[in-house]
């Protein structure tokens, strides 16, 4: 075996009892061949800084092609090279339609790339919008609520997608968003008008929630917040209790957020939607004591204090909504501890500084609660109460079962003696002063003869 490579003489030689004749010969051994790579091709790429826009439009083109050597670009299509930079800057002085082809080289072949580029007539625009928006939060823990605010420029509409899943979840200018999952979530808003779509994104961090249970620290400039944090006025401290729910709101669609967790004391809210408003938020607080919302509590005794609060601030209106109903609970042993008479139920609405009774319906009952719906002039600060029955509302409970007992017991009378029924009702019927008393003697006397004899 010949390891490295030259040229090497061989000699063979053979032999008998006559003599012996040898024979010359040469072995070349080459070097090994290195293996031939495979041609890298160019790959052409590129992006821009606008796609469209009025006359004069100057457009920064930056080059992402990747294996080449060459750039050469046809701004206006007409099959002339425009310019040769890696990334040039170009200006559309006339308005139209023109398609950019990028072509690159390298010593293995070329590869080319092509957009559309608009160019407006100077009076029919108003410039592209320019998409803004602030968030009073960016992290936080679990449920986490954001306050967004629009701050766009021209713009004719504006589409937000809070969870980054492509679908504009709605459209309002300031809206507040909960967050239940955590995870990083990318915030889009669109900002549209005739001229074009832009955009601007944000992170948003949600965290999963503290083991402590109940509070929320959210940094950019937000306090802690707990219960009634984010899109609630009611203090945090005066929270007991919160619960959310999520639906998407279509126009002429009744709607219907249920609070299955059972947090609070309100089963669900409905109302019927007059507009399409997108995924929307229902947050219902139960609440230790008074609202802080309101002056007073209302007439009657208390069984809880609530907020309900409907989307962003101004949604929860007669012209988004109609027939807004709330369906509430309320504890047995409570009625049973305080005497409160089940008719008295009501639920109570703060409006202009003034508490309204509303009317309820008992809908259903468990073993636990009784369950009643109301209608509602609109969602905010409410309170269930009730009235104790007066001592003789039970006092007319208690006779009833009395005067049964008092007619068993007369029934037995009667099986004992026909006699004592009988004279029984010979006093009711005389009716005679001291009748009873003559009567009582006479049958003592009787007696009293009868055992002498």
């Amino acid at each position: 075996t010949y390891s490295s490579a030259g040229t090497y003489t061989v000699t063979l030689t053979v032999s008998n009892s006559n003599g012996q004749t040898s024979k010359i010969g040469a072995i070349t051994v080459l070097q090994t061949s290195e293996p031939v790579p495979e041609p890298v091709i160019p790959v052409a790429d590129f992006g821009t800084n606008a796609i469209q826009g009025p006359a004069p439009l100057t457009v920064q083109f930056t080059d992402r092609s990747q294996n080449t050597v060459y750039w050469s670009w046809d701004f206006d299509n007409n099959g002339q090279p425009d310019s040769t930079d890696q990334s040039p800057v170009y200006v559309y002085e006339v308005p139209g339609d023109y398609t950019v082809n990028l072509t690159v080289r390298n010593e293995n072949g070329s590869a080319s790339k092509t957009l559309e580029i608009k160019v407006l007539e100077a009076e029919e625009d108003k410039g592209l919008p320019v998409a803004d928006f602030s968030a009073n939060v960016t992290s936080g823990y679990a449920p986490l609520e954001v306050l967004f605010k629009d701050r766009s420029q021209k713009a004719t509409e504006i589409g937000w997608d809070f969870n980054n899943d492509g679908v504009a979840d709605v459209s309002s200018s300031t809206v507040v968003y909960v967050y239940t999952a955590p995870g990083t979530y990318t915030v889009n808003l669109l900002a549209t008008n005739e001229n074009g779509t832009v955009s601007k994104t944000l992170d948003i961090e949600v965290l999963k929630e503290s083991s402590s249970g109940g509070s929320s620290h959210s940094s950019g400039g937000s306090s802690h917040s707990s219960g009634g944090g984010g899109g609630s006025p009611e203090p945090a401290r005066n929270v007991e209790t919160k619960e959310l729910s999520q639906v998407y709101i279509t126009n002429d669609k009744a709607v219907k957020f249920d609070f299955t967790k059972n947090a609070t004391c309100v089963v669900y809210v409905s109302f019927d939607a007059k507009k399409t408003a997108g995924k929307t938020t229902t947050i219902t607080e139960e609440l230790k004591n008074k609202s802080a919302l309101v002056s007073k509590l209302p007439e009657g005794e208390v069984y809880k204090s609530f907020n309900v609060w409907v989307g962003n601030s101004g949604y929860a209106t007669s012209k988004n909504i109609e027939n807004p109903v709330i369906c509430f609970k309320v504890e047995k042993t409570w009625m049973e501890d305080k005497r409160i008479d089940k008719a008295s139920i009501a639920l109570n609405r703060y409006e202009d500084k003034a508490w309204v009774q509303l009317p309820v319906t008992l809908s259903g009952e468990d073993e636990k609660f009784l369950y009643f719906t109301a209608e509602v002039p609109g969602f905010s600060s409410f309170a269930i109460t009730g009235k104790a029955k007066s001592l003789s509302e039970e006092a007319t409970a208690e006779t009833e079962p009395g005067q049964e007992i008092r007619s068993i017991e007369r029934e037995d009378e009667k099986s004992m003696g026909e006699e004592v029924e009988q004279s029984s009702a010979q006093g009711e019927d005389t009716k005679a002063p001291g009748f009873e008393i003559v009567y009582g003697i006479a049958c003592v006397l009787a007696v009293f003869l009868y055992k002498r004899k």
